[in-house]
């Protein structure tokens, strides 16, 4: 059976303990645990699409935080997504502001991009099977074609190398009526609808205006594009 000085002695060391666990020494804030939600609040605030990873251009002096429920938050956002740009953050915790600072760091916004299987020559139409997917970054090459991108009505307007990232400086509206070629143009008045050939006397783009010649009166009269070598027009 214990001394009660012995009993003492044991009950002041078990309560030594729980209080050492209690008052823990402080973890440290360090970039891994907070810049995936400065990288999220930032694609909230910009409305990006794919995956946004941010890194430190500095060194990063830990600082302590003897709360466990912290929170590094975005005070204020850049003016636009760049490679490398500025950001200001602030610690809080238990409701108290423990710094602000100004981060710089560099950006990649990962997505998937198309990629020529093989070469693929100006003025072909642009379909999904010519191009397979390949994980790029936006920030770098903002003017890579993404592959949820809508394709309809374009085309390539310079050839683009296999291998190579497809760029929206390769890429216009599809021409589907050629100055000089026959068109069917469809007129319409009230509910009259008649079909007429035309001449065109410049090339269009679905959705685009162009001259037409009536080949039998020699006048001309604008028409919309439709579809290939068809037009439309309301009188």
């Amino acid at each position: 059976m214990l001394h009660p000085l012995q009993l003492l002695r044991l009950l002041a060391l078990s309560a030594f303990g729980a209080a050492a666990l209690l008052h823990a020494a402080p973890a440290p804030v360090v970039p891994d645990a907070f810049l995936p939600a400065i990288a999220h609040q930032l694609a909230t605030h910009f409305r990006t699409t794919g995956d946004l990873q941010l890194s430190l251009l500095r060194t990063w002096k830990p600082v302590p935080v003897a709360a466990e429920d912290w929170e590094m938050t975005l005070v204020a956002p850049p003016s636009s997504l760049a490679p490398q740009m500025i950001v200001h953050v602030r610690l809080t915790a238990e409701g108290r502001s423990l710094g602000e600072w100004n981060l710089p760091v560099q950006a990649r916004l990962w997505d998937e991009a198309l990629v020529a299987r093989q070469p693929v020559p100006r003025d072909a139409p642009l379909t999904l099977s010519l191009f397979e997917l390949r994980r790029h970054d936006f920030l770098r090459d903002k003017d890579a074609v993404p592959a949820g991108a809508d394709l309809t009505g374009l085309a390539i307007t310079r050839g683009v190398a296999a291998g190579a990232v497809l760029s929206w400086r390769e890429v216009g509206r599809r021409t589907l009526v050629q100055r000089g070629s026959r068109v069917e143009v469809i007129a319409v008045n009230g509910a009259l609808t008649i079909t007429i050939k035309g001449l065109a006397m410049q090339s269009g783009a679905l959705g685009e205006t162009i001259t037409v010649r009536n080949p039998e009166s020699r006048r001309d009269f604008s028409a919309t594009v439709t579809a290939e070598n068809q037009a439309r027009v309301t009188f």
